[in-house]
């Protein structure tokens, strides 16, 4: 039987207190809850998540390609071992598979969406997108996990940014695994644009970080701040990428 984990001191141990207003925000590629010693072990992604203190987290590749192979939800566990609010994306759920995006908050959340970013010929992806409520007003937070031909990214932002200008107007965030080493392809300026600050620290592989495919965006009306991506041991263990973590302002 799985426990709910308790939380531990922080990781991010050399961030100062967090303003009124301010929030703390997470990206993390969980890839199925394997870690770098090949053992499914939810407890250990959820441990790593409450050591965070994030106000909201965007997880990536969260379930199983194939149901059988674990036998559970792994969304509804990391709920239980969380004491979070867990809200899906799936690019796949049928008896068989039961996978895709997460975004876990202790915020209110007012609606969900889920907006197919699928290129034929390519696995499926999607982006999660929620509408959250904060003392310093609604906001916006998108989860994304792009996929790893550029052309399909490419296809992708394109989809994505068509979607957002066509939505209300919002504070956004813009989080997840952009399959992307470089900082600033062309493809992504289209992104860029529209949100200004970008926090991407060298995240995978979590044993010697060097690609920055993890990534937090933010439209003007916020400002980053304290960005890091976490090293401590159970991190480098539990996936095999490493958690980003922003403050994130208004103003």
């Amino acid at each position: 039987m799985w426990h709910r984990v308790t939380l531990r001191s922080a990781l991010r141990s050399d961030m100062t207190e967090t303003p009124t207003h301010a929030l703390v925000a997470a990206t993390y590629n969980i890839h199925y809850s394997i870690g770098t010693d090949r053992r499914f072990a939810p407890p250990r992604i959820a441990d790593v998540i409450l050591s965070l203190n994030a106000d909201v987290v965007a997880l990536q590749e969260v379930g199983w390609h194939y149901r059988g192979q674990a036998g559970i939800d792994q969304f509804e566990l990391l709920g239980h071992l969380t004491g979070l609010q867990v809200h899906a994306g799936l690019t796949r759920n049928h008896p068989d598979a039961h996978f895709g995006n997460a975004i876990l908050t202790g915020l209110p959340v007012r609606r969900t969406q889920t907006l197919d970013l699928s290129v034929p010929l390519h696995p499926p992806r999607c982006a999660l997108i929620a509408e959250l409520g904060a003392a310093g007003g609604a906001f916006r937070v998108v989860n994304v996990h792009l996929g790893l031909n550029p052309w399909e990214r490419r296809a992708q932002v394109k989809k994505l940014v068509g979607a957002l200008d066509a939505a209300e107007s919002l504070p956004t965030l813009l989080l997840g695994d952009f399959n992307e080493w470089r900082r600033t392809p062309t493809y992504l300026d289209p992104i860029g644009q529209r949100f200004p600050e970008c926090s991407m620290p060298e995240s995978f592989h979590a044993r010697r970080p060097m690609f920055r495919y993890d990534r937090i965006y933010a439209s003007p009306q916020f400002s980053l701040g304290h960005e890091q991506v976490i090293h401590a041991a159970s991190a480098r263990r539990a996936s095999d990428h490493l958690p980003v973590v922003a403050t994130v302002r208004r103003g």
